[in-house]
C-alpha cells in the first residue's frame, strides 16, 4: 500500500461491534445501487464502505466525484484508501472528523442491520449531508419468502453465514419498518424498490400470482431506500 493510502486512512478509538469475519463482507462492489444515485453527485461518503470497491464505481461512472468511506476494519479500510479519495478507519456510529452539511449523498449498502441503536447513525448522516442531501441505502428483507416459509411452516428461525438472517444482524426490517424509522428521524422518503430478486420455482409463481400485491415484497432479498434530509 502506498504512503498516500496510508496516510488517508485515519483512526479513532472505538466501541467494537460484532464484526463479520467472512472477507466477502467487504469486497461486494454494488453496483446494483448506482442507479439510485442523483444524477452528477459532488461528493458521496459510503458508510461501511468494505473495500471501497462502491466508490470507486462510483468514481468510474462520475470520475468528478469526490468519495469518502468509513469502515472499521483495518484491512478493508487500506484498501478502499487505495480507491478512494479519503477513508476514515472507524466504527459507523459517526465519526466526529466527518465535517458538517458536505456531502450531497450518503450511501449505505446493507449497514442498519448491523447496528444496535441505528437513531445515532442517522443523526450523524442529517449532519454530514448538505441541505436537502440524498441518502441511499439497501437493507436485507425479513419479509422474504423463504424466510416468512420457514418462520410459518417450520416454526424455525434460523441464524445463518450469510442473509436475511445473517448471525450479525442485530435488527431486522420490512419496507414498512424501514421507512418508518427514516421518517421518524427527519427523512423524507423518495423510493423503495425490491432488488436482486430471488428466481421462484413454479409453484411459488403461481401463488404469488393469486394475490400480487400481498406477495410483492417477498421475492426480495433486499431492498433500496432513495430518501432526503428534511431540514
Amino acid at each position: 500500500m502506498s504512503s498516500e493510502g496510508q496516510k488517508s486512512v485515519q483512526s479513532r478509538a472505538i466501541q467494537q461491534p460484532i464484526i463479520p469475519e467472512q472477507t466477502e463482507y467487504y469486497s461486494q462492489s454494488r453496483l446494483e445501487m448506482l442507479g439510485f444515485l442523483p444524477p452528477n453527485p459532488e461528493r458521496l461518503i459510503d458508510i461501511g464502505c468494505g473495500e471501497g470497491l462502491f466508490g470507486a464505481a462510483v468514481k468510474a461512472r462520475f470520475p468528478t466525484c469526490e468519495t469518502w468511506g468509513v469502515e472499521l476494519v483495518a484491512e478493508a479500510a487500506e484498501k478502499a484508501a487505495t480507491r478512494n479519495d479519503r477513508i476514515i478507519r472507524a466504527a459507523v456510529d459517526g465519526p466526529a472528523e466527518l465535517p458538517s452539511s458536505y456531502f450531497d449523498v450518503v450511501t449505505m449498502n446493507d449497514v442498519l442491520e448491523h447496528i444496535t441503536w441505528p437513531e445515532p447513525v442517522l443523526a450523524t448522516v442529517k449532519r454530514i449531508l448538505r441541505p436537502g442531501g440524498t441518502l441511499v441505502l439497501s437493507l436485507p428483507n425479513v419479509r422474504y419468502f423463504l424466510n416468512v416459509r420457514d418462520l410459518v411452516f417450520k416454526n424455525d428461525w434460523e441464524y445463518r453465514d450469510f442473509g436475511v438472517l445473517d448471525r450479525t444482524h442485530f435488527r431486522f426490517y420490512t419496507t414498512k419498518s424501514a421507512v418508518r424509522l427514516l421518517q421518524e428521524n427527519g427523512f423524507r422518503v423518495e423510493e423503495v424498490v425490491g432488488i436482486n430478486p430471488a428466481r421462484l420455482k413454479l409453484h411459488y409463481r403461481t401463488l404469488f400470482s393469486v394475490a400480487p400485491r400481498f406477495f410483492h415484497w417477498m421475492r426480495f432479498p433486499q431492498f433500496a431506500i432513495v430518501a432526503h434530509s428534511i431540514d
